[in-house]
């Protein structure tokens, strides 16, 4: 009886769109064999070695896939359903069971794909590994662990079907005690933390495991003890899972969201929606795109960030300098702006909670303009990286230092310019003076005065030891925009609200 309950719900779990995503994971497979088989003539073994694991392909490829596979059945099934299994762990041990059956056929399609795009190799049993190339360097770690390319073979894919084995459970367990929305964000978290692992020094010194670790192999062999902490990880981790489903399954983990009282929640959702965030991150990704297309031929990670964060210095001008500065920083100004003269007049959305103070309102603008900043500086740090990854450069601790200082100093520029604008606005009531002030003063950089605050955020302002260039210090630089921010600050809440206008 239970042995029909399982073949059915594993018939269940291998319709819709788990067979089309067993296709589309048989064709890339097979044109990604074809495409390392080009221009090499190594054995038949070792093509399928090379192929099974080359990282591109399992984490920008394979790994996906799986995922988008198993997202299609980890969400439990109707009550009735469960109750046919008297209790819910029987039915997470039998679902987990079908979810191994689909992982075990998704590895049979990738190996068929593989070995169809080796026919016609040599079938030499041992190792033949030439010079030069990332595929034999690849083949040289595994020759110092294993004693023939077949070994090496079996080993590397009967560990990935164990790690999608868990991966499969991993995902069931989020799955359950999260709510679908909570779920995804986790999930794809764990991918991203997976994907920059092989770029980033830092993550790589670093004792976690990710999805990478579980499933591939040679991963687990870069240090002594990466293959121990990742053993340790995932026994731990099934041994929770288990224990979770047998003991608190009717539990489900929420993120309650914290209710925000007064007119603070109605500026977020007006200042911080999806039109002002894509225009954010497009603004970030074409200077990204800009300075690739510069040239990053020949400099290492640090110098890049520099060039991307230069901004204008000093005692000079160049046009095409001070615009890029005046754009990566007027951007979440203007929308600020706008934002600040909508939610202020007599025709905002939010005529019905104004019969506020006016310190409450400023505080709302304040806060809102804070949040929506530190989205701005979250995507000066991640499309960097991502640049950064794509171009093949060393991400080491020295570049996410410099990355940090550069994204952080960035951040305090932008929010004395914001603060800047809200003064201005007070004080006149006009949203368009207050960037034409901010444009003034920014073109004060042909001044030969270092210690101006805006625009203080340019790296070429900055004395850097990485490049040798003089400026002042990276500390008195952060000293000045904090006390500057402090001093608008301050001035607002002592006088500058009293001028802001209510209706």
């Amino acid at each position: 009886m239970m042995g029909v309950k399982y073949m059915n719900l594993l018939r269940k779990n291998l319709s819709g769109g788990v067979r089309g995503t067993l296709v589309g994971l048989f064709i890339v497979c097979l044109i990604f064999g074809l495409s390392v088989r080009v221009g090499t003539e190594q054995p038949l073994l070792q093509h399928c070695l090379a192929v099974i694991s080359d990282h591109y392909y399992l984490l920008y490829f394979m790994l996906p896939m799986f995922l988008l596979l198993c997202f299609f059945v980890i969400e439990d099934d109707s009550e009735a359903v469960i109750l046919r299994y008297k209790t819910y762990f029987r039915y997470f041990v039998h679902k987990w069971l079908s979810l191994v059956v689909i992982s075990f056929i998704f590895m049979a399609v990738q190996l068929l794909a593989i070995v169809v795009s080796g026919i016609g190799l040599p079938t030499d049993g041992g190792w033949m590994i030439a010079d030069g190339g990332a595929v034999q360097e690849l083949l040289t770690v595994f020759s110092s662990f294993f004693a023939s390319p077949a070994l090496s073979f079996a080993a590397v894919t009967a560990y990935m079907f164990v790690g999608l084995c868990v991966t499969a459970m991993i995902l069931m367990w989020i799955g359950h005690f999260l709510l679908r929305s909570s779920a995804i964000k986790i999930i794809l978290f764990l991918y991203v933390l997976s994907t920059l692992s092989i770029k980033i020094g830092f993550l790589l010194e670093l004792p976690i495991t990710a999805f990478n670790h579980i499933v591939i192999l040679h991963h687990n062999l870069t240090s002594p003890h990466r293959l121990m902490i990742t053993a340790i990880t995932g026994i731990l981790l099934l041994c929770v899972i288990l224990w979770t489903a047998k003991k608190y399954w009717h539990h489900q983990l929420t993120f309650s969201k914290r209710q925000w009282k007064g007119i603070t929640p109605y500026y977020c959702k007006e200042l911080i929606n999806k039109k002002n965030v894509i225009i954010l991150s497009a603004m970030v990704i074409l200077m990204v795109v800009w300075k690739y297309l510069q040239g990053a031929g020949g400099i290492s990670g640090e110098e890049w960030i520099i060039r991307l964060f230069a901004g204008h210095g000093t005692g000079s001008f160049h046009i095409l300098s001070f615009m890029e500065m005046l754009l990566l920083n007027g951007a979440p100004i203007y929308l600020l702006a706008a934002f600040i003269e909508k939610a202020t007049t007599g025709h905002s959305a939010f005529i019905t909670v104004r019969l506020k103070k006016r310190r409450d309102i400023l505080v709302g603008i304040l806060t809102s303009a804070l949040l929506f900043v530190l989205i701005y500086g979250i995507f000066l740090a991640a499309f960097p990286i991502i640049g950064l990854s794509v171009m093949g450069m060393t991400i080491d601790t020295g570049t996410l230092t410099l990355l940090g200082l550069s994204v952080g100093m960035r951040l305090l520029d932008i929010a004395a310019q914001a603060l800047f604008i809200i003064g201005i606005y007070c004080l006149a009531g006009q949203i368009t003076a207050g960037f034409i002030g901010l444009v003034i003063i920014n073109l004060f950089c042909m001044a030969p005065i270092e210690y101006l605050p805006f625009g203080l955020s340019s790296l070429a302002r900055i004395g850097l030891p990485q490049i040798g260039a003089e400026g002042i210090t990276s500390p008195c630089a952060a000293l000045i925009l904090l006390v500057t921010n402090a001093l608008f600050i301050s001035w607002l809440f002592a006088a500058g609200y009293k001028r802001l206008p209510k209706n």
